[in-house]
């Protein structure tokens, strides 16, 4: 067979991939049907999120950092720490269709980008076909990935799913490849860190772990490590918008989070809890909601034992298996993660992750590597189609089962409607000040303006979105504290002119009134919010120029 036609296969079999894929993709969301129904663990607060960015579109306030409506509108700093740079084409899409079916049209469109992007990284480095395809499979539609779709609803994670490739094909090339293609490591970590910044720290810790095993190059080279930092160095003010405000809002105040109690070390995984994640897509435990690797990427690995190849990607693929395994320990009871640091990484298990990524790569080139003709290639990857519909069947089967269970047991957790008694649907209150009791404490003093003197009058309160305003009459100077929950960015004024204000002992805002008049009180935020835009703004243009004269320069130089 001439070049020609390998080229015309090559086109063949990767045409053949994007149907499969869209396939696949569409048919793993019209099998879950509604995910309201069912919903995960997290599937209120994401659409939630939803609901708050589609309300800041329609009202043209984007960017808006304070969901004024929650907590009984007492305010929750939802954007700050939760990016949405990621879900707001689907808000927008949510305008038109709903918010449940923008919810679902994201998930279809980055599972199919997902599938997309793991192709074109394997590709790049295996330049073969078949092991990005079936790579691809593997990585997107594998158990842990719908059950984070699906049973955790943990939408941040399961994005960062979609960006992982890019951000580990730009560390190949600063590595192994050509290093002047610093950027894709910029961009893909970048994507990772304005969808989930959990997955971005797990991510970065991976990219050490692999740079660590590869110091061979990278001092053979020392200007693949300028490429590295230079990468570094480009993300951060790219990444400013979401990074600046968020480090801001920490400084300025403690909250929930920080005095958390480290559960890593109580989540590690045991072996049985091992044994059960290289079962998962085909059997689940009844007394557990987890997931893990599943069986068939453990069975293509074994594969290993019966390859004698030594060819140089073969090395890629050792390695990838190395990197895997490697994360395998340290999700496990082995490696001691109570001792560390990583309190706010909570569940070890989010590594399955990537090591599912790794041995997916791994295991899909061994097999390349056993089958001899387009004929085998044929069977295997039919086979690897079918054993992924049964895995979605049987995910579906454990996803309705445990979400059934825990609505029958816990039915005010799904009622859809925010209230105390579910906390509200924001995931846990990490982000509440450590002055505020509780959100029980919220609910109980209600939407009330609180005076230190009887002799205060307060009257005409109007509330609108990120304002509210009263007026007053006073006999002395007071201290008035307000239904808001403080954050940086809140101002007031009374009678025109700003008063100061602070934080109050139960973690409110309060400012102090001098006089009776009219009183002002709204978030305006920070200069740094503000600033922070512009800088990612300019930042993310000048790398497209960049790339853009670079691409035109390499033409340039090639044509002469």
């Amino acid at each position: 067979m001439n070049s020609l036609d390998n080229i015309k296969n090559r086109k063949y079999d990767y045409y053949i991939f994007l149907v499969v894929l869209f396939v696949l993709s569409l048919f793993m969301v019209c099998l879950s049907g509604p995910v309201s129904e069912y919903a995960g663990h997290d599937y209120f607060f994401n659409i939630r999120r939803f609901d708050v960015l589609i309300q800041a579109l329609q009202d043209r306030t984007y960017p808006i950092y304070i969901d004024y409506k929650a907590l009984e509108g007492y305010g929750y700093f939802t954007k700050g720490f939760y990016p949405d740079l990621i879900i707001l084409p689907f808000a927008v899409l949510g305008i038109f269709i709903g918010t449940i079916s923008a919810y679902n049209a994201m998930i279809f469109v980055m599972t199919f980008l997902c599938g997309l992007f793991t192709y074109k990284a394997v590709n790049v480095i295996f330049k073969e076909s078949f092991v990005a395809s079936i790579s691809a499979i593997l990585y997107t539609f594998s158990a842990y990935h719908l059950f984070d779709w699906y049973n955790r609803a943990a939408l941040g994670e399961s994005l960062s799913f979609t960006f992982l490739p890019i951000a580990f094909l730009g560390l190949y090339h600063i590595i192994k490849g050509n290093y002047k293609k610093w950027y894709i490591l910029t961009i893909g970590y970048s994507l990772l860190i304005y969808t989930h910044l959990l997955s971005s720290v797990l991510t970065f810790i991976t990219l050490f772990l692999i740079v660590i095993l590869c110091y061979r190059p990278l001092l053979k080279e020392p200007r693949r490590i300028v490429y590295l930092l230079l990468a570094a160095i480009i993300t951060l003010p790219i990444v400013g918008s979401y990074i600046f405000p968020m480090l801001e809002q920490m400084m300025s105040n403690t909250f929930y989070y920080s005095i958390k109690e480290n559960i890593t070390g109580q989540t590690k995984l045991s072996f049985t809890d091992l044994g059960w994640g290289f079962l998962s897509g085909i059997a689940y435990p009844k007394t557990q909601n987890m997931a893990g690797t599943g069986p068939l990427i453990i069975i293509l690995v074994s594969l290993r034992l019966f390859v004698k190849d030594k060819k140089p990607p073969m090395r890629i693929a050792d390695f990838c298996i190395l990197i895997g395994v490697l994360l395998l320990i340290m999700s496990s009871g082995i490696f001691p993660w109570g001792r560390l640091p990583l309190g706010f990484i909570q569940f070890p298990w989010r590594l399955y992750e990537f090591i599912i990524f790794f041995l997916a790569i791994g295991g899909a080139y061994y097999l390349s590597v056993i089958l001899k003709d387009r004929r085998q290639y044929i069977i295997a990857s039919a086979g690897i189609i079918l054993f992924t519909l049964a895995v979605f069947f049987v995910n579906n089967n454990n996803y309705k089962y445990w979400q059934s269970l825990a609505k029958s047991e816990a039915p005010h957790w799904f009622t859809g409607i925010a209230s105390v008694d579910n906390e509200y649907y924001l995931g846990g209150l990490e982000y509440l000040p450590v002055k505020v009791p509780s959100h029980n404490y919220i609910h109980e003093r209600g939407d009330s303006i609180g005076a230190q003197y009887i002799g205060t009058k307060v009257s005409d309160i109007f509330r609108k979105g990120k304002a509210i305003s009263f007026d007053i009459k006073v006999t002395d100077i007071d201290i008035i504290e307000l239904p808001l929950v403080y954050y940086k960015g809140y101002k007031a004024y009374l009678n025109r002119k700003e008063v100061l204000v602070e934080e109050s002992e139960k973690g409110l805002v309060q400012i102090p009134v001098h006089e009776s008049g009219k009183v002002s009180v709204f978030y305006v935020g920070t200069i740094l919010q503000e600033v922070s835009w512009y800088i990612s703004i300019i930042s993310i243009l000048a790398l497209i120029v960049y790339i853009c004269f670079d691409k035109r320069r390499k033409k340039t130089i090639k044509n002469e």
